[in-house]
């Protein structure tokens, strides 16, 4: 090709009148162009969080749960308080009392549902919650040219957009996520799924607000909650933290309910686990009670939930905290009162008790422990409170029995 062809040919993809230069390149064959941005140009921003639990002292945001101007679910098996929780939340955020980025600073919300009723549950629920009602809004379709419209994505996306700035709103509540996915895309494609869900999140980051999908659990997937996620794999690829909930049955066949985060894309997983309870309450109306229930979230808890859904899907006996306390006092008292950790779970396996039984157990009756070793040979070890004796200043890391 002479030289006169080849600057010819060029002109012909770049354009003659495209800009060309170091800030940005663009490769045009109409009607499609590609942008090239120098990742110099691009302004770098830390992860400020909407919910974050992070306990005084410790380095900043080590434990953030929810991220501002994302995609965040809320999934669990039914009746295990998913829409309390996102009550609960709403709640705080109205009342700006949810540590974290916007402590101090009440928003609005707007809750989606398709599946209550907004007078006889979730609006008594929302009241329960201590929610500022004045910054709580329904969101309801006008169409001149569909009698029924419901809010859809993606095609609502724009006007949630613009209505999010104009009430000042920090949480959009989807509940459930999939009820407004529009009815032609099929929820377990992973592209069309993303083509619903990926404008919604980037009008989120560009419109100053959260989400909060609520989601449900399938039967199988084992014991992982991302792999339960009901649709396609890519709400997993999508979000990013997942909070899930779990149940399991205590002492006296009393359910204790378990909240653990899941995932954590821009922050640290392995943060502990909660306790909660769905309680009972009574909303005063002009009509006579109401009777509903709302979400207490309780003590960091040992369980988590993908422990507990271990525990199902194998079939293990978490067993009672009385019954695997009693056998954790015996079985270290005959050893003397002290005894490694890992071979204390080795054998509880073998009783069918789960580990995270045993840690209950542990800390019922107030073991305490001891690291000893280095690197690959540290090790725990556990000591009943009789057996315990504090080291001397200078005596080194291990104890001796």
């Amino acid at each position: 090709m002479t030289t006169a062809a080849f600057e010819e040919a060029a002109a012909r993809f770049f354009g003659d009148d495209e800009p060309r230069g170091p800030e940005s390149t663009e490769l045009t064959g109409a009607p499609r162009r590609l942008i090239l941005t120098p990742a110099s140009s691009i302004r770098i921003r830390p992860v400020r969080w909407l919910w974050d639990t992070t306990p005084q002292g410790a380095p900043p945001t080590s434990h953030g749960r929810i991220p501002l101007n994302s995609l965040a679910i809320a999934a669990g098996g039914p009746g295990l308080g998913k829409s309390q929780y996102a009550c609960w939340v709403t709640a705080r955020i109205t009342t700006g009392t949810l540590p974290g980025e916007l402590y101090g600073t009440p928003r609005g919300v707007i809750y989606a549902a398709t599946e209550d009723s907004w007078s006889m549950t979730i609006a008594p629920r929302l009241v329960a919650a201590g929610a500022d009602m004045d910054r709580v809004f329904r969101v309801d379709v006008q169409d001149d040219e569909e009698m029924h419209a419901r809010l859809t994505l993606p095609k609502d996306i724009s006007l949630m957009g613009k209505a999010a700035e104009e009430y000042s709103v920090a949480l959009l509540v989807a509940d459930p996520l999939l009820s407004m996915i529009d009815a032609t895309i099929n929820d377990y494609r992973a592209a069309e799924v993303r083509s619903a869900l990926e404008p919604l999140v980037a009008a989120a980051d560009r419109h100053d607000f959260t989400i909060l999908g609520l989601a449900h659990f399938t039967k199988a997937g084992g014991a992982d909650p991302l792999s339960r996620l009901a649709g396609s794999g890519a709400f997993g690829q999508l979000i990013r933290s997942l909070i899930a909930f779990a149940k399991e049955e205590g002492d006296d066949g009393v359910d204790e309910f378990v909240m653990s985060l899941e995932k954590n894309n821009l922050g640290r997983l392995g943060l502990p686990s909660h306790a909660y309870t769905i309680q009972a309450a009574t909303v005063e109306t002009d009509e006579g009670p109401s009777y509903v229930s709302r979400f207490v979230l309780g003590p960091e808890s040992t369980t988590s939930v993908r422990e507990v859904m271990r525990a199902e899907n194998t079939g293990e006996s978490s067993g009672s905290s009385s019954e695997v306390a009693e056998w954790l006092e015996g079985f270290l008292t005959d050893l003397g009162g002290s005894e490694e950790a890992r071979e204390i779970k080795k054998v509880a396996r073998q009783q069918a008790f789960s580990d995270s039984s045993v840690d209950r157990a542990k800390k019922k009756l107030g073991i305490r422990s001891r690291q000893e070793g280095f690197g690959k040979e540290r090790t725990s070890h556990w000591f009943l409170p009789t057996a315990w004796i504090e080291e001397a200043p200078n005596s080194g890391p291990s104890h001796t029995r």
